[in-house]
């Protein structure tokens, strides 16, 4: 487990500013000295820096870059961070006592970021090197520092995975989740915080903190996260006054990515912070071939992309339009394949259609679904396309939102994503939808698609049932269906928008309504996507990025683009060393855009 070798560091080390981290006792005759020495020198107009070890001048608080309103100031004046991350190779096992030697990146680096147009890093750090060796985490954080001051650089200190957690990758043997109900654990990740800032209270060169990369917490609220946040806040401001916050949203709950009916933004109790977001929309085009992705998607399209939308408003549905599958029979049944056979789409009106999984009619005991999948035909039957093809296993099952319509709400059914399902990790299911005059549903907004009159559809799947009963006077009726929809007058793009800048500025824009209705700025910490939108024909990586760019001055964002280095997503795809494979379309679109 990481973490458990972690000792807390004495209060008086916390406050020592020496390179070393120790605080170091003086021969008494020096301390003789001092006493003489210093009336002398404050009668002659000197001060004493308290940081002359590390050559700063921070004593004016007007060196910081803080929040004012929705944007940032330095010195007075509108300001933006736009950086790249380091992401440190912190997904490589890498003990703290090898942080001197790490490949990742040298100074001269910090000179390639700033040539691209980038006036900052986003530095990621593992709270588990500090536990390895503080000493050596001390000098290599000095280090860097002391490169982003060579360069006029600044950086984002990043806590990108903490002390005694992990769930970056949920494929991985490392996957832990015990700091949200370990109180000592989120006591050791508040007092490495509380270190940094006594360290470093009078650096101007680090322009942020970073208080934790993309929180998944095991509630079903993200109430764990708000009450660790306020409490990392609090760590830092009982040491630094100066520096600005950076207070991520609630990436995920119950133990996974995905927060559907959950306000993933939250105020802490701090006036110097920017709340953040990291935008790699639309995903399946963003993270395309990704290996860390489970599938992985083979092929998430283009950009822009006119044939894949997204709903802007109320939809309009086309009852009579609808494709389903049978009915799961009542009794209990294991799983087994549904089928809704190719059936053509004939009214005119119909644009667009997502799938959903249904109970209605009144329906006792527990229905499950999995493994669903939607194809297009030709009006010949030729197979033009597989449109969706959702596992539904316990990572996917996160983007699924359950409701009910009509009936009353007195005795509602229950939803769950569940962990095991047909061949896979996770599955959804409805249980006890009694009332018969309700619909209960799961549905998933990522899976709207354009469809076109007279081509045909199918819906596939699999369901089975736990003693499934009528509660009504006939049998209820549980299937896995496609709604189709006409246009909605009045709602941008009259109800959906293409793949294309229009679909990324709606994004971005509803998550900006936080700091708007808050009055409080807002950064995009993390956006990027993979090498093949630039090597593969046709995909518009470039476009993307410049949209995004964009997107991002538009509404005065600061940034950090996803990454330097990675051999998917990076910069430089080398990985680590000198950078011998630059990603040279993404450069050039970079650089254009930031200048």
């Amino acid at each position: 487990m990481p973490g458990t070798g972690f000792s807390q560091v004495p209060h008086q080390e916390r406050r020592s500013p020496d390179l070393g981290g120790r605080r170091r006792r003086l021969p008494g005759w020096v301390l003789a000295l001092l006493v003489l020495l210093v009336p002398l020198l404050v009668m002659a107009g000197c001060t004493l820096s308290r940081n002359n070890d590390r050559g700063t001048s921070a004593e004016n608080t007007a060196d910081f870059v803080t929040a004012s309103g929705r944007g940032l100031v330095l010195d007075g004046e509108p300001t933006r961070l736009k950086a790249v991350n380091f992401s440190n190779l912190y997904h490589r096992n890498l003990n703290g006592a090898e942080l001197l030697t790490s490949e990742h990146h040298s100074k001269e680096d910090f000179a390639r970021a700033k040539d691209i147009g980038f006036n900052s890093i986003r530095f990621a750090f593992d709270g588990d090197w500090y536990v390895d060796s503080p000493q050596v985490f001390w000098q290599w954080l000095d280090q860097n520092v002391a490169w982003a001051r060579e360069h006029e650089m600044r950086l984002i200190l990043d806590l990108h995975t903490p002390i005694g957690g992990f769930w970056l990758d949920p494929t991985s043997d490392a996957v832990s989740f015990e700091l949200w109900t370990d109180p000592r654990l989120q006591q050791q990740n508040a007092d490495l915080w509380r270190n940094i800032a006594a360290r470093y209270k009078d650096e101007p060169t680090i322009a942020a903190y970073d208080l934790l990369n993309e929180p998944v917490t095991t509630d079903a609220t993200g109430e764990q996260w708000k009450l660790l946040a306020q409490q990392l806040v609090d760590a830092v401001r009982s040491e630094d006054q100066n520096h600005l916050l950076v207070v991520g949203g609630i990436y995920g709950v119950n133990g996974g990515y995905g927060a559907a009916g959950v306000d993933q933004h939250f105020l802490v109790d701090d006036d110097n912070v920017v709340y953040d977001f990291h935008f790699y929309e639309p995903i399946k085009y963003t993270h395309q071939y990704a290996s860390w992705v489970e599938g992985p998607v083979q092929d998430g399209g283009r950009y822009p992309d006119p044939d894949t939308i997204l709903p802007t408003g109320q939809r309009v549905l086309l009852p009579g339009s609808r494709i389903a599958t049978g009915s799961l029979p009542t009794g209990t049944s294991g799983w087994a394949a549904y089928d809704s056979g190719i059936v053509t789409i004939e009214d005119s009106k119909a644009v667009a259609a997502a799938p959903l999984v249904t109970a209605q009619g009144g329906m006792r005991g527990t229905a499950g679904f999995d493994a669903i999948k939607v194809t297009e035909y030709g009006p010949d039957g030729t197979e033009l396309r597989q449109i969706i093809n959702d596992p539904l296993d316990r990572d996917a099952a996160m983007g699924w939102h359950e409701w009910q319509y009509g009936g009353e709400s007195a005795a509602p059914p229950k939803f769950a994503r569940e962990n095991a399902g047909h061949r896979d990790s996770g599955s959804l299911s409805i249980s006890n939808a009694d009332d018969a005059k309700a619909i209960a549903g799961w549905s998933n907004d990522g899976h709207l698609f354009k469809v076109v009159p007279g081509n045909k559809y199918r819906i596939q799947g699999h369901m089975r049932g736990q003693n499934i009963a009528a509660s009504g006077s006939s049998a209820p009726r549980i299937a896995l269906q496609l709604d189709v929809y006409a246009e909605s007058p009045g709602a941008p793009g009259n109800g959906f928008l293409a793949r294309d800048k229009g679909y990324l500025a709606h994004e971005v824009g509803k998550r900006l309504q936080f700091g708007i209705e808050n009055n409080v700025p807002m950064s995009v910490m993390e956006f990027g996507l993979v090498r093949q939108a630039f090597e593969m024909q046709g995909k518009g990586g470039s476009r993307w990025v410049t949209d995004m760019l964009d997107l991002l001055a538009e509404n005065d964002l600061s940034f950090a683009y996803w990454e330097y280095h990675g051999t998917q997503m990076g910069l430089y795809l080398s990985g680590t060393g000198q950078p011998s494979e630059p990603n040279q379309a993404l450069q050039d679109t970079l650089a254009r855009g930031l200048r």
